[in-house]
């Protein structure tokens, strides 16, 4: 595919993303930007990447800021999303039904299942082997770490984070910028934002 994809955040994540978008075959090139950090890999900056999608130096891009900073991110996004035109990476060795809807910016990394009728909201990452039962839906800015399961009928607040191995039953609903830790199982609505840990999973911050 000969398309170039533009990556704001050049750490692990970043370097992650690029992965799939060369060896999946998704980009044909990749090209990093970085508020914080230069070198000889990283082209600029935000006011660069947006000078550069301006002079068509790339086609697509998709934000590389990992899950300590979901708010960051969900700003990146929206201050972007009308300069710039948003790419997704969807690895070839994921399900997804033809009913489900993943959004713009969105990053689905291998072996995960994504069912029937779910909904992923933009800027979403969902890490590998991530199963996301029928009729859920995840709002924008989260991040999935790896092995999460979601049940049917869920639906998960924007720019949280589910730490790896979490579980949640059916009918679940959870608030904006909740985070879970590793292992977690989730059994009641959480209507308080903070962190939550255990088996059920209980408020410690």
């Amino acid at each position: 595919m000969n398309k170039i994809l533009a990556i704001l955040g050049a750490g692990e994540l970043g370097q992650q993303i690029a992965n799939f978008a060369i060896n999946d075959n998704h980009y044909s090139d990749v090209y990093f930007y970085d508020d914080l950090n230069d070198g000889k890999q990283i082209k600029g900056n935000t006011i660069q990447l947006i000078f550069d999608f301006e002079n068509n130096l790339f086609d697509e891009m998709i934000i590389g800021i990992g899950y300590n900073h979901l708010k960051a991110r969900e700003e990146k996004f929206n201050f972007l999303q009308k300069k710039i035109k948003f790419g997704r990476i969807i690895h070839s060795t994921s399900w997804v039904d033809k009913s489900a809807t993943i959004e713009e910016g969105c990053i689905v990394y291998p072996k995960c299942v994504i069912d029937k009728n779910v909904i992923i909201k933009h800027n979403s990452i969902l890490n590998l082997n991530c199963t996301i039962s029928h009729d859920s839906t995840i709002a924008s800015s989260c991040f999935l770490a790896p092995s999460v399961s979601i049940a049917g009928f869920c639906t998960i607040g924007s720019e949280c984070f589910l730490g790896i191995g979490t579980t949640i039953i059916d009918n679940i609903n959870i608030v904006d910028q909740t985070a879970i830790g590793a292992g977690t199982v989730v059994v009641k609505n959480i209507i308080k934002k903070g962190i939550y840990v255990g088996n059920p999973a209980k408020l410690i911050k």
